[in-house]
């Protein structure tokens, strides 16, 4: 890994930020964890939509575990499209 990423010092800023996600110990880590699942939700109602699958077991599954308001408004706004669009 050191070695694709070229620099010893960049080798160990990568792996303190990959740290500093997994333990989720930044509003940045929060931020992007929210993020990953955003974009999950997004890909799901995407497959509900074109392939009229009722995905709404997974959609009950997601709620409440998103951290950051911007995730949690973020996640409202889905879940109204796919009211309107139900």
């Amino acid at each position: 890994m050191c070695k694709l990423l070229g620099a010893e010092s960049r080798a160990k800023e990568m792996s303190e930020l990959w740290n500093e996600y997994e333990e989720n110990s930044t509003p940045e880590a929060k931020i992007v964890k929210d993020f990953d699942k955003v974009e999950m939700i997004l890909q799901a109602l995407e497959y509900e939509n074109e392939q009229g699958r009722d995905l709404e077991e997974f959609f009950q599954s997601t709620a409440g575990k998103l951290q950051t308001e911007m995730g949690k408004a973020w996640a409202l706004e889905i879940a109204s499209r796919r009211r309107k669009e139900g």
